[in-house]
């Protein structure tokens, strides 16, 4: 009877750990499956942030923004581009990444601006690159004066100036050795003939890729070159011989210009502003 007993015993203890092992041996399927899962979650999140250069695309709209701006004319290499463009570039750069300091700048008698050279060369290096250096002398470029002060070694700045009608959209970026060729949408914000204060609903008017190359470190600018990348307008306005005019004021950094002028200075700035806004032909500062 004991000998019974004792087999029942037995053979409830193996179903037991029967049932446990089963029980286990679900437990590790769930986990394997959860592994996996998130393995295979992570591996597709990596994949996915490997392609996006979101905040690439945003680093370079930024870097490009006031030269866009500008409308330069392509150019194979910095040596032959239109230096005074350049310049005028950097120097509307070094307002934008100061525009909450501008009341700090010195000014002359009338309230313009003296912008020294310290903080061009800067602008100048971080999109040009280190090696590329401008001649200071006065200049011209879409029918302003930067007067060059030497005593002070800066820039005496127009109260008035004018932007071109263009924002930049960075559409994408490749990889071609040591150089990045960034094809950039040119977003025409007065193309209407108003202001367009959302430039996500506009389709860029035309696009240039610009050439940076690798030094060091990082990538500078070195050449602006024709697009394979065309827009419906683009073929109609390459027709027509000749870059669009910029007729535009100067939006955002201008503002930020005449809200650390004196008063007294407003009128002549805005009596003076239509005036400015007639493209002359640039005169570069010599090498």
């Amino acid at each position: 009877m004991a000998t019974s007993n004792e087999a029942e015993k037995a053979r409830h203890a193996l179903r037991r750990r029967r049932r446990l092992r089963q029980v286990l041996g679900a437990v590790v399927c769930i986990l394997v499956v959860i592994g996996l899962a998130s393995v295979i979650s992570g591996g597709v999140r990596l994949t996915a942030s490997l392609f996006d250069d979101t905040e690439e695309k945003e680093e370079f709209e930024l870097r490009l923004q006031t030269l866009v701006s500008l409308d330069p004319e392509p150019f194979d290499s910095l040596e032959s581009a239109n230096r005074a463009r350049l310049l005028d570039a950097a120097i509307w750069s070094v307002i934008q990444q100061n525009s909450d300091s501008l009341d700090t700048y010195e000014r002359d008698e009338v309230g313009a601006m003296y912008l020294p050279t310290l903080d061009i060369d800067r602008a100048v290096a971080s999109l040009y690159g280190p090696d590329f250096h401008f001649n200071y002398e006065t200049f011209t470029d879409n029918g302003l004066t930067f007067q060059y002060v030497p005593e002070k070694n800066a820039y005496l700045l127009p109260i008035t100036s004018v932007n071109g009608n263009y924002s930049p959209r960075v559409m994408q970026i490749r990889r071609e050795g040591s150089t990045k060729r960034v094809t950039v949408g040119y977003l025409d914000l007065y193309g209407s003939g108003e202001i367009v204060f959302d430039p996500t609903k506009l389709e860029p008017a035309k696009y240039m890729d610009y050439i940076f190359t690798r030094s060091g470190d990082a990538y500078y600018l070195t050449a602006i070159t024709e697009s394979e990348m065309k827009a419906e307008s683009q073929t109609g306005s390459a027709s027509s011989g000749g870059a669009q005019a910029p007729v535009a004021p100067q939006d955002q950094v201008m503002d930020n210009v005449a809200s650390a002028l004196p008063e007294s200075v407003a009128p002549a700035q805005s009596g003076s502003a239509s005036e400015s806004a007639t493209t002359a032909p640039a005169s570069a500062p010599a090498e």
